[in-house]
């Protein structure tokens, strides 16, 4: 099976993908997305979905290729944890988006703080 996109039409591929705040999401997407990346996939996702504060998610024709979880207190501290981007996307800017939007839908909430929880593999795009 060929890739989600090219990776030729890098701005044209984030511009047509189809991002949002609490956007709907299967637990069997998410676990095929969990699954592509190399992550477990145990639980009940169809609770913990429900679980999230919010979630922001990316689709491409359809599919879905991103997820970030919030979780917390909208009075207290969040917690963004466990973004995952689809191997054939990767690199593109959907990681980056997911990120800007769910820092903007935190502000909106106005919480004590916001905390980004990350592999220490991952440091370099956090520390962006």
């Amino acid at each position: 099976m060929g890739g989600i996109v090219s990776r030729q039409k890098d701005r044209a591929t984030l511009e047509r993908m189809v991002m949002g705040k609490d956007l709907p999401v299967s637990s069997e997407e998410l676990v095929a997305l969990r699954l592509a990346v190399g992550w477990p996939a145990k639980g009940k996702y169809v609770q913990i979905i429900q679980e999230y504060l919010f979630h922001i998610s990316a689709r491409w024709n359809g599919r879905l290729v991103g997820f970030l979880p919030v979780v917390g207190s909208p009075h207290g501290d969040l917690l963004i944890h466990s973004l995952c981007v689809h191997p054939d996307v990767q690199g593109q800017g959907v990681g980056t988006r997911l990120m800007e939007i769910a820092l903007e839908a935190c502000r909106n909430l106005n919480p004590q703080g916001v905390n980004v929880l990350f592999e220490e593999n991952d440091r370099p795009f956090f520390e962006k």
